[in-house]
Formats: C-alpha cells, sequence, structure tokens
C-alpha cells in the first residue's frame, strides 16, 4: 500500500485485539481516513482508530497459515453468520398497539406530557431529587437521580485516577453505585446480582472498557463492542449492562435498551430491528436509530421529550396494551 509518509511503520497484516479476545485474529482490508480496518474471525470488519492502533498486538504466521486464516474470514464475511440465520428465522409476533394507541396512552397517564407533574413525580423526577432526600426511601422517580449520580461518580478524571492507582474496589463501586441509583432499569436477577459476582480477575479489563466507552477518542463502536466483550468473557453481557452507563451518562446521544420493549417498538413503526440477542455495536446502532425514529415521531406530536431517557420511558410505558380491568 503506497503512502506518502514513508516515516510511519507499515501497518501489521495479522493481529489481534488484547481487550476483545473473542474478536479472534483480524486481517488488514483497508486504510483510510487515519483508521484500519481489519476482517476478524468473528464475522465483522472492526475499524480501528490511529489513536488505538498501538493497542493491536501483530501476529506472525507463515505463509500457509496466513492464506488460510484470510480465506477463513473471508468465508465468514461472505456467508450469513448463524445468528444472522437465527434473525431471520425469528418469528416476531404482530402488534398489539399501534403508535396512535401508545401516544393516546401516554397522554391519559400522564396530562402535561414529559413535562407534567405526573410525569416528573412518577418518572423522571427532579433535578437533586435523590441528594434532597438523604436518608429516606426512594421515590418511585429515579431516571434524573440516576443521571445525576453516574454524571458525579464517573466523571473523566477520577474513573482515570482510580484506574491509574488501580483501585479497582473503589472504581467497581462506584460502579455498583449507579447501577443502585438506576433501579427499575437493571434488573435484579438478569442485571446486577450476576454483575456483582463477577471474577475480580476480570475487574481491570471492565475498567478500563469503561473509561474507554466514556471518554475514550475511537469509534465508539469499537468502544461498545470491546465493553460488551468484556462483559462476554466475565459471562456477565446483557443489553441493559452494556448500555445503561452510556444512556445515564450522555442521555441526549445515548439509549438505555431493553431488547424485548424495542423489538416490539419496531413492529409498531415498521422498523427493521434485525438484532443480534448478543450485544454489538451493530445491533446497537440499530437500537440508537430506532430510538431517533421514535422521538421525531414524538416531537412531530407535539410531545417533547427531553433525551433519549424520556424517550425509552415512553417506549415502555405504553408499548403493551393494559390489561383489561376485572370489571369490565
Amino acid at each position: 500500500m503506497a503512502t506518502s509518509r514513508s516515516t510511519e511503520p507499515s501497518a501489521p497484516i495479522i493481529v489481534k485485539h488484547p481487550g476483545c479476545p473473542q474478536w479472534g485474529l483480524g486481517y488488514l482490508v483497508e486504510e483510510r481516513d487515519e483508521k484500519r480496518f481489519y476482517d476478524f474471525e468473528d464475522g465483522l470488519n472492526h475499524s480501528i482508530a490511529k489513536a488505538f492502533w498501538s493497542k493491536l498486538e501483530p501476529v506472525q504466521l507463515g505463509d500457509d497459515e496466513a492464506s488460510a486464516l484470510e480465506a477463513r474470514i473471508r468465508g465468514l464475511r461472505d456467508r450469513p453468520s448463524a445468528a444472522a440465520k437465527k434473525q431471520r428465522a425469528r418469528v416476531v409476533a404482530p402488534p398489539l398497539t399501534s403508535f396512535d394507541e401508545q401516544v393516546a396512552s401516554f397522554e391519559s397517564q400522564f396530562e402535561g406530557g414529559f413535562g407534567g407533574p405526573h410525569f416528573i413525580a412518577e418518572e423522571r423526577g427532579a433535578a437533586g431529587a435523590v441528594a434532597a432526600e438523604g436518608g429516606k426511601k426512594k421515590s418511585k422517580a429515579f431516571k434524573q437521580g440516576a443521571i445525576e449520580t453516574a454524571r458525579a461518580l464517573l466523571s473523566k478524571g477520577e474513573l482515570e485516577a482510580l484506574l491509574a492507582a488501580g483501585n479497582l474496589t473503589d472504581f467497581m463501586e462506584r460502579i455498583t453505585k449507579v447501577h443502585k441509583a438506576a433501579t427499575g432499569l437493571l434488573h435484579p436477577l438478569g442485571d446486577l446480582i450476576p454483575f456483582n459476582k463477577m471474577p475480580a480477575e476480570h475487574h481491570r479489563a471492565y475498567a478500563e472498557a469503561v473509561v474507554d466507552l466514556l471518554y475514550g477518542a475511537g469509534d465508539y463502536a469499537a468502544r461498545f463492542d470491546r465493553l460488551a466483550g468484556v462483559l462476554a468473557a466475565a459471562k456477565v453481557v446483557t443489553w441493559p449492562l452494556a448500555t445503561i452507563l452510556s444512556a445515564l451518562v450522555y442521555p441526549d446521544e445515548h439509549v438505555f435498551v431493553k431488547p424485548s420493549f424495542f423489538e416490539k417498538q419496531a413492529v409498531v413503526l415498521g422498523f427493521n430491528l434485525a438484532y443480534d440477542r448478543v450485544p454489538s455495536a451493530e445491533g446497537y446502532t440499530r437500537m440508537q436509530s430506532l430510538a431517533r425514529d421514535l422521538e421525531r415521531r414524538l416531537r412531530e406530536r407535539s410531545l417533547a421529550p427531553r433525551d433519549l431517557m424520556d424517550v425509552y420511558a415512553f417506549l415502555w410505558r405504553t408499548i403493551s396494551p393494559p390489561k383489561a380491568s376485572a370489571k369490565s
């Protein structure tokens, strides 16, 4: 590959990413716009920004081994993966509601919409409400408090200082406090209990992945996949755990995901979600697009969500029709 910067070392052809061992080995296919694109043994193409090139470890293989690797990877790229086959075979139930019915349901539940007192009391909460409660029992409203807690405990400087000092105990305690503040978003049995039992040998990799996810300079997709990979290696990977931190720290940009809700919403809106049950950046991008589409439709109905956390609240409050009253 020709380049006008002869002082730069040539790109390694075959690499592995120590932070994402589940990718396997990667084969360089392209370099442009200060990014290198590798096809990996997981069957996906991963882009690596220049700032992270040094994290890749070159792998030396014999000519025959290198050719076999390239052929195997190209084969994975050219044929549908098992996950893709499962996606196509998945039967999605027909919608039980419509978007019009969702809007009507939301407006009947929350007079005044997202800015009304009922929504603030039941869903959003007021700024500083958690701090003002002190030792009192938490109210149902927690989302604003969870956002404030995450931003306070997961600041860039403090996380980087803890990581540099090797203070993984305090780092993980901060994550646990953020998870606790998000009561109602994370499921105790499916998310919290398994996460809290994460073996200590995975804590550093997780801490590094969190700092990279929230404050890294590379593509968000690669950073998301890195975190999902660490959670998978620790056997605690779920969509909620993979999306909760970004959704709380950056609610204007990122969305919290419970895939069953998103799958139902996609059917209602005629949106091709086609995601994998295992969290991935590719799947998350589609979840994010669905949330943005829903946000746009809400604004067209003169409803004004503050951010994607409000969009999520609308989704989970309205996606299933209310149960029929026993008296009806």
